[in-house]
């Protein structure tokens, strides 16, 4: 296989599959791992695709959007790290709000039967949060998006604004130097007042949300207190977070 079709077909698995892994490509293209590392590398330096750990995503600087069953298949193991992260923050006999991400979901489900005050715009969250008996759970109103299953609009809004909590978990659909972004206008407004709501607010985000963004801002940086992610973010953004007095918080060892 000629080198310029070898760099399409990987520029294609990975565009496909968003998150590809060195081994699947060795596996797909019948080259050494050398060989597609060093491809990677180029393909990086065209400024299409973007090296991780272990594997390379798709260098698209609009975050992607899916549906929740595909969100909630996406990137499991890295989504329970980080959760796993998330819940040791989380006190007994603490208020939280609960966004309607699936790695918020995932952060429920490593808090076992922590005694606390859940808030959440979820349903399937709602589901979760009350398997747990020392748990209370609020159930905001508002309009339900029947697809990704949550509940949003102005009296969501109006009723968030009545609480005070301790914590705010927010799954993050895009980050960066400029803030907190999602794509759509009606869940960005729920997570904005969330924002407002929390004396600490937790960012949770894996590697390929961060430096991206999305079509309504949700929040400065500032308004983050801790971002919990899975991989060393590039030296421009590390300098924003410290500016912002943002703590971060690896799943992985700093390198």
């Amino acid at each position: 296989m000629l080198i310029e079709d070898r760099l399409e077909k990987i520029k294609k698995i990975i565009q496909e599959n968003k998150s590809v892994s060195i081994e699947t490509l060795v596996a797909r293209t019948g080259v050494s791992k050398d060989t597609v590392r060093r491809d990677l590398i180029r393909l990086e330096q065209d400024n299409i695709i973007k090296r991780t750990h272990g594997g390379a995503v798709f260098n698209n600087r609009d975050a992607l959007i899916f549906d929740y069953t595909e969100r909630a298949g996406t990137l499991n193991p890295v989504k329970e790290s980080i959760a796993e992260q998330a819940a040791r923050l989380i006190n007994d006999n603490t208020s939280v709000i609960f966004d309607a991400s699936t790695t918020v979901e995932s952060v429920i489900r490593q808090l076992g039967d922590k005694p606390m005050r859940a808030i959440t715009n979820s349903l399937t969250n709602a589901s979760q949060l009350a398997k747990n008996k020392a748990c209370e759970v609020k159930l905001l109103p508002g309009t339900l998006h029947k697809e990704q299953l949550f509940l949003f609009g102005g009296e969501t809004i109006q009723k968030l604004a009545e609480y005070h909590v301790d914590s705010v978990l927010l799954g993050i659909f895009a980050i960066s130097e400029k803030g907190v972004f999602i794509h759509t206008e009606e869940e960005g407004l729920v997570k904005r007042q969330m924002v407002l709501q929390g004396t600490k607010v937790i960012a949770l985000a894996d590697h390929t949300k961060i430096n991206t963004t999305g079509f309504f801002k949700v929040c400065d940086l500032s308004q983050i207190d801790v971002l919990i992610t899975d991989s060393r973010p590039d030296d421009n953004f590390m300098k924003a977070l410290k500016e912002h007095d943002v703590e971060l918080i690896l799943t992985t060892t700093l390198t």
